[in-house]
């Protein structure tokens, strides 16, 4: 039986990591030119905090005339947009300036945002969530590079790209375990070296990710 060349089948998923990364910079740009500012006035805030023993997630969602837009964040890792919102998280009514993607206000303009729906088609007390990009204060707009990056922080998901990351090490774990298949060990210095600097940049876009 054939053996399996696992550095050579680590550096192909790791090019499915930089394809990852590649869709999600096509996908932001095409949102970059199709968003739309929004001034809300008196948005209600009710940003929800979730904490387990693992991780804590943080919700802002704002809410005006029966629409919520929403973001979620990974706990301390709200990143530097946040820093830049200008406005109170505190208060319970905001005034609040934003953009979200075209697509979502059509939506809204013809109605097509309802309330969630529970497994047996039964309705929720949830208003649809609209993401929101480039938050401040009311009649103020985002700096274009802020805005851009804060639409791929959206766009590019941290889970996705973990998984895609650490996939070949789950493959090849079962792979020799459950499947007991040989791997071949390559000694080729070029090629570990090659693997390491793609895994390294990898990491670096996800630390990047996690702080604009």
């Amino acid at each position: 039986m054939k053996k399996i060349n696992a550095a050579k089948f680590h550096l192909i998923t790791l090019y499915f990591c930089l394809i990852y990364f590649l869709y999600s910079l096509v996908l932001t740009g095409y949102d970059f030119f199709h968003v739309k500012h929004e001034n809300w006035i008196q948005a209600e805030n009710q940003t929800t905090v979730y904490s387990s023993r693992r991780s804590t997630t943080v919700t802002y969602n704002f809410i005006r005339n029966e629409i919520r837009i929403s973001r979620k964040y990974p706990g301390i890792f709200e990143g530097l947009n946040t820093w830049f919102w200008d406005i109170d998280k505190k208060k319970n009514k905001v005034d609040i300036s934003f953009y979200i993607r075209q697509k979502d206000s059509d939506r809204i303009k013809n109605k097509e945002i309802k309330h969630r729906k529970d497994i047996f088609g039964g309705e929720l007390n949830e208003i649809e969530p609209i993401p929101y990009f480039g938050l401040r204060k009311i009649y103020l707009e985002s700096n274009k590079l802020f805005l851009f990056l804060d639409i791929w922080k959206y766009n590019y998901s941290i889970l996705t790209a973990f998984i895609l990351l650490v996939l070949p090490y789950i493959i090849i774990f079962i792979t020799k375990k459950i499947f007991k298949v040989s791997l071949q060990e390559d000694k080729d210095s070029q090629l570990e070296h090659k693997i390491g600097g793609m895994m390294i940049l990898c990491f670096i876009l996800l630390f990047v990710n996690l702080i604009v």
